[in-house]
């Protein structure tokens, strides 16, 4: 997106969702990170992503795959904190960290181009 001259606004909105919607998974991953530490709750919860993750990977979108695929991913590390809790209490954490940076990249880059629609 250049800055200097107006932005498309299909590609305004495009940034302004991806943002919101990668801040959003990070945190939730944060979230994530923190409740699978409980032994009994972590593998309930890690056991629960993964059946909502195989549900969405039988969905009619690319985007209910692709998040159906997440959701298998963190419910299988939340599921490996049995055997290997530091691997993947640091895998969620970075995980979430590069999520909630790229969510802000795209919102900072939302808001120059709301300026620059003028």
């Amino acid at each position: 997106m250049n800055d200097n001259y107006p932005v498309d606004p299909k590609e305004l909105r495009e940034r302004g969702t991806r943002g919101i919607m990668a801040a959003g998974a990070g945190l939730g991953l944060w979230g994530v990170n923190s409740l699978i530490h409980i032994p009994v709750v972590g593998w309930i919860v890690g056991g629960g992503l993964v059946v909502l993750g195989l549900m969405g990977l039988f969905g009619k979108t690319k985007t209910d795959r692709v998040s159906g695929g997440v959701l298998i991913g963190a419910g299988a590390a939340g599921l490996a904190t049995i055997l290997l809790p530091g691997l993947t209490s640091f895998l969620l954490g970075a995980g979430g960290l590069a999520l909630v940076g790229y969510g802000a990249y795209n919102i900072v880059k939302f808001v120059k181009g709301l300026k620059n629609r003028a």
